[in-house]
């Protein structure tokens, strides 16, 4: 089963780090590993699980590409231990692994950022719940006295391969 990271990169004005909590949902748009079926507004949270028709297993997000098809394409979020972690100031222009998918019958093909984002700042002021849907976010740190921004958000998904 691949694993897709999903990787961002922003440009960031006083801002040490940007993160989602693990409790987050992603919205996604999924594409047919083989075809060309595609699912748009696809929403996966890792507080929802779903049986696999025919496994023991289970997913955070299952779909049947057709009604005969005869199994059931699934995706489950993940955290990799030293791959997926918060973008911070030091990462500037580089894309930062936050989450992975493990994906059965299933690619993920697009992102569609929303609410949810932690931003902090090095003066110690945090703002939860950041909607970063419009790819830029701008606000005022009180502590500091300066203008804090996260603007030209960028994602990618990239195909996770564990270093041996």
């Amino acid at each position: 089963m691949p694993v897709f990271t999903l990787s961002i990169k922003a440009d960031l004005e006083n801002i040490e780090s940007i993160s989602l909590p693990e409790d987050s949902s992603y919205t996604l748009t999924v594409k047919d590993s083989a075809g060309d079926d595609q699912r748009e507004g696809v929403v996966v949270s890792p507080l929802e699980e779903q049986e696999l028709s025919g496994s023991r297993g289970t997913a955070h997000f299952a779909l049947k590409w057709s009604r005969d098809a005869r199994h059931e394409a699934s995706l489950s979020l993940q955290h990799i231990k030293g791959v997926t972690r918060a973008l911070t100031a030091a990462d500037a222009g580089k894309f930062v692994p936050i989450v992975a998918f493990e994906c059965r019958g299933l690619d993920p093909i697009a992102w569609q950022p929303q609410d949810g984002f932690v931003i902090r700042a090095p003066s110690g002021m945090v703002w939860e719940d950041v909607d970063l849907s419009s790819g830029e976010w701008a606000e005022y740190d009180e502590k500091s006295g300066e203008a804090v921004s996260v603007m030209e958000l960028e994602w990618r998904f990239d195909t996770y391969r564990p270093k041996k």
